[in-house]
């Protein structure tokens, strides 16, 4: 950033504390899910691209193993993508969850900028996809697993 776009909090972060905060937390996959109640994947498209990996799946699979809860909004699905059950199958499969629907992804004008839709991602998965009208909260709980729809449902 150029000195005229820098705020304070951008010079305190990036002069004063030389970015410790962001470089020393720890990556996720190098965490242990036992040693949380629960762990919570907010949205936002960057997730379409950093939550649907290995690592990240990896990680929720070891948490609902360890019997804890699980919890995403919006986008913040897209962490489930790659999570297993204990049976080795999709973790979201069978359960009720709800996500970042494909008509809210229209509407918001990115459907060709995702690698793929998280409605479609999770019907195919088996997840049992409970869609609310565009825009209004949805939350839904299904065992220790908890999600939202969009940005409305985690109010």
């Amino acid at each position: 950033l150029s000195d005229q776009f820098k705020t304070d909090n951008d010079k305190r972060m990036i002069d004063k504390l030389a970015c410790k905060p962001l470089k020393s937390t720890p990556k996720l996959a190098d965490m242990d899910p036992s040693s949380f109640d629960a762990v919570f994947f907010a949205g936002g498209h960057g997730t379409c691209v950093d939550f649907p990996t290995d690592q990240v799946g990896g990680f929720i699979t070891r948490a609902a193993a360890a019997d804890k809860v699980v919890a995403a909004v919006c986008h913040g699905p897209m962490s489930l993508v790659n999570a297993k059950g204990a049976d080795g199958a999709p973790l979201v499969k069978g359960k009720k969850v709800a996500i970042f629907t494909d008509a809210e992804e229209g509407q918001v004008g990115l459907t060709e900028k995702v690698p793929f839709l998280l409605e479609q991602k999770m019907r195919e998965l088996g997840a049992d996809v409970q869609v609310a009208d565009a825009w209004s909260d949805n939350a839904v709980r299904d065992g220790k697993l908890v999600t939202g729809q969009n940005p409305q449902s985690s109010v």
